[in-house]
Parts: structure tokens; sequence; C-alpha cells
């Protein structure tokens, strides 16, 4: 799977050392590992292509997107995080059907080319990332998204509420006419607040029927 070349200076950054700490703890992926979001996804049906999960971290639903046939393209900031999914990968024999790119989401940037069949993204909000990030899905893709809502500060008053969707969103940052909203709730989890969302960009008029 080939994609664009992606540098910069890591090493020091804030988010890598945080999420590095924490995924050195010991931990094995499972193969179906829940997540509600990415079963919401399957479950409205997305077309063949490959996939973008963006802030993946110890995904296990990207190592099983890889095990069904699926390129994916995996980014995250932290370097041990994907160094252990290529491990696994390798291990799996899907070496060749996944692509980790350790990036800071704020500044890389996915292909502008419109063919990824699911872009999601679970527990990331930076309002730059997700208006960057709806560009790559294909025709008749999903974007997935999942994260905080204002009411979480209701749990951790700590929470910077620059890391929350606003009212309305993301579905309300969705350029008008591209997206059709399929699936929008907010989870109240008894020590969280999450919002999930999945929306499917629009064929164009001349293509809707075919």
């Amino acid at each position: 799977m080939n994609t664009e070349p992606y540098t910069q200076r890591l090493e020091d950054h804030p988010d890598r050392l945080k999420w590095n700490a924490r995924y050195r703890a010991p931990k094995r992926l499972e193969p179906r590992e829940s997540c509600p979001l990415y079963e919401r996804a399957a479950s409205l049906g997305y077309p063949d292509g490959p996939v973008l999960e963006l802030a993946c971290g110890l995904s296990a639903q990207a190592l099983a997107l890889a095990a069904s046939g699926r390129d994916v393209l995996a980014v995250d900031i932290s370097d041990v995080a994907l160094d252990r999914l290529r491990a696994e990968a390798a291990e799996r024999g899907l070496a060749s059907r996944l692509t980790c790119v350790e990036a800071d989401l704020n500044a890389w940037r996915p292909p502008n080319d419109r063919k990824y069949a699911l872009v999601i993204c679970v527990m990331y909000w930076e309002e730059a990332v997700f208006d960057c990030a709806w560009t790559a899905v294909a025709e008749g893709g999903l974007l997935a998204w999942q994260g905080f809502t204002l009411e979480h500060l209701r749990y951790r008053p700590s929470q910077n509420p620059d890391w929350c969707f606003k009212e309305g969103e993301p579905a309300s940052r969705l350029p008008a006419g591209c997206f059709a909203v399929l699936h929008e709730e907010d989870v109240d989890e008894g020590h969280r607040v999450i919002r999930r969302m999945v929306a499917r960009r629009n064929k164009p008029v001349d293509q809707q029927g075919v």
C-alpha cells in the first residue's frame, strides 16, 4: 500500500511521550476487541477499498480489517503503539495490508484523493484534523468519529474543552450536501460522555442509482 512519505521530528513531542508511556504497559491485542463505532460502521456498510484510522493506538480493529483483506493506513503519534501493531501484523501474516505512519495529526494530512472507503477516528478531536479527514472519504464511503462532548466536563472539569465536541459537532462541520449523517448518538457511560457519528459521502448526482 503506497502512501506519500511523511517525516517530522517527534521524539520530544509531549503527546508522544504521554502515549508511549501508556502503551508500554503490558497488553496483548485481541483479534476482535469490541469497538461500538467500528461495529456501527460495519452495520451500515461501506464499499470496497482501503481504510484510514486516525489516532489508531493499539487498534485490534485495524488488524481485523487487514485480515479481512482491506488495506489499512493506521496513523498515530506513538511509535510504541505502531511498533506493536507492526509486530502483530507481521506475526499474523498481515504486514502487506497494514501501513503505519508516525505523525502528529495536527501536522500530517491524508492524501486528498477521496479513496478511503472508511475514515475512522476513536476518542480524538481537533477541528482542523476533522476538516481535512473528510476530504479523504471515497464517494459512498463512511466517515466515523467518536469523542467527548462538553457534557463530559461534568465528570472531568480539567479536560480541555477544545478537545470536546461543541453543539452539533462533528456533523455541523461537514460540507453542506456532501455527506448524509446516518447515525448520531450521545452516550453517558457514568464516567464520561461521548458522541458517535457516522456519515456517508454522497455520490455525484450523475452516479446515483448506478
